[in-house]
């Protein structure tokens, strides 16, 4: 079977298409013929050694985590999907290789994929789904007539976000790039704001919620946009903001593993209608590497990169 693995952290040049015999599946498995895989920035993240302390030394490591295809087969306890059915999924990170015709992964890793969704749709969903489903409905607790900020609205994170909480029925304000303000007041984020204009927005109304999904604002900025019972949510950890995110009651983090075991009703929404991701670029997967290679290191497509396996 073929995916694309490396034999030591680095960048793009340690990618390869290489040769992978899937292991024996366990009663609580699927497989999976990927039909397509979604690019992340976590997945060159992960290749560059940034979770290395909590991977296993084994090499050569594949590579993608977000994917959707058809359950080839399942183990013996597996109840939530049966062979045949269209599915999404994301890999354990430490076991990562969705970028791949084929992959082994726990059933609780998959959901069926909303029938109207294409398979490069439903690959788009996971890691930005779950992360924004951790951030708004976890942390931030969404419920109608809140008012929520997000930092960077139009990326996948940030688009998922919105659309969470709208399908909650808060109110969304956000920040874009000047070109893209048309299309985020389209999306239902008012008032939108330049991300240069930072003066604007900090100094503006409160908000019950403020969502960094850039990485742009400092914790005090964050905390200023706040209601006094308000909370500042962020995706872009480092030690000392962990330890804080820990003690503070009004500074959280949220990461896309809290929102695995939602992963069926990100689906369910997607079936609603209420959640979806662009596409920017559909391309083979025997040009992964190529494509890969570009996509760090000119990451300007607008949507979603995704590698399609003929079926």
């Amino acid at each position: 079977m073929k995916r694309i693995q490396y034999d030591r952290y680095g960048g793009p040049e340690e990618m390869y298409m290489g040769e992978l015999t899937l292991p024996a599946l366990g009663p609580n498995d699927v497989r999976v013929v990927v039909r397509a895989a979604a690019v992340n920035p976590f997945d060159w993240k992960l290749r560059r050694g940034a979770m290395k302390l909590f991977m296993n030394r084994s090499f050569p490591k594949g590579m993608g985590t977000d994917f959707a295809g058809i359950v080839e087969a399942v183990g013996r306890d597996v109840t939530n999907v049966l062979v045949g059915d269209e599915i999404l999924g994301t890999v354990d990170f430490k076991k990562s290789g969705a970028f791949a015709e084929k992959v082994v992964l726990e059933a609780s890793l998959v959901a069926k994929k909303p029938a109207q969704l294409t398979f490069s749709e439903a690959a788009c969903l996971p890691i930005p789904a779950m992360t924004a489903w951790a951030a708004i409905v976890d942390r931030a607790r969404v419920k109608p007539g809140m008012s929520i900020f997000v930092n960077g609205c139009l990326g996948a994170v940030g688009s998922s976000a919105v659309q969470l909480a709208i399908a909650h029925e808060a109110r969304v304000a956000g920040t874009s790039s000047p070109a893209s303000m048309r299309k985020a007041s389209a999306a239902g984020v008012h008032p939108i704001f330049a991300y240069s204009d930072k003066n604007a927005y900090l100094n503006g109304e409160k908000f019950d919620a403020v969502f960094d999904t850039l990485g742009t604002l400092s914790v005090s900025d964050g905390l200023s946009m706040l209601k006094p019972d308000g909370v500042f949510v962020d995706i872009n950890p480092t030690p000392r903001r962990l330890v804080r995110g820990m003690l503070s009651r009004r500074y959280k983090l949220a990461f896309a593993t809290m929102g695995i075991k939602h992963l069926s009703a990100i689906a369910e929404l997607a079936n609603k209608d209420a959640l979806k991701l662009a596409v920017g670029i559909e391309a083979p997967f025997w040009d992964a590497v190529g494509v890969l290679a570009r996509a760090e290191v000119r990451p300007t497509v607008s949507g979603k990169i995704v590698l399609t396996m003929s079926g």
